[in-house]
């Protein structure tokens, strides 16, 4: 995710993930976000990652290594996550399994 605007629902969501073993979150990097929205992020990279690391319950958090709508594959390709962890609005969700 982008996880820009951090907020409230995004802490949930990770605490939520959480109970099920350990989070590793993936952000995309703000040349992908770019690509994606058509915008740049307001927070860079670092700060995103910063803020993502301080919630409780993350248990490493890094930049995505892949571009495009799909960031996460090769992520996932080196994490090998028993449980690949979306919230509500993921858009396609069939497509990124």
């Amino acid at each position: 995710g982008c996880f820009d605007l951090l907020h409230s629902g995004h802490v949930e969501f990770f605490q939520e993930a959480a109970t099920l073993g350990e989070l590793y979150v993936r952000i995309g990097t703000s040349d992908n976000v770019q690509a994606l929205k058509g915008r740049a992020p307001m927070y860079s990279d670092e700060e995103r990652l910063f803020m993502v690391r301080q919630i409780k319950g993350v248990h490493n958090a890094a930049l995505s290594v892949g571009s495009g709508r799909f960031d996460f594959v090769e992520d996932a390709k080196e994490l090998r996550p028993d449980i690949y962890f979306v919230n509500d609005d993921a858009s396609q969700l069939e497509e990124r399994m």
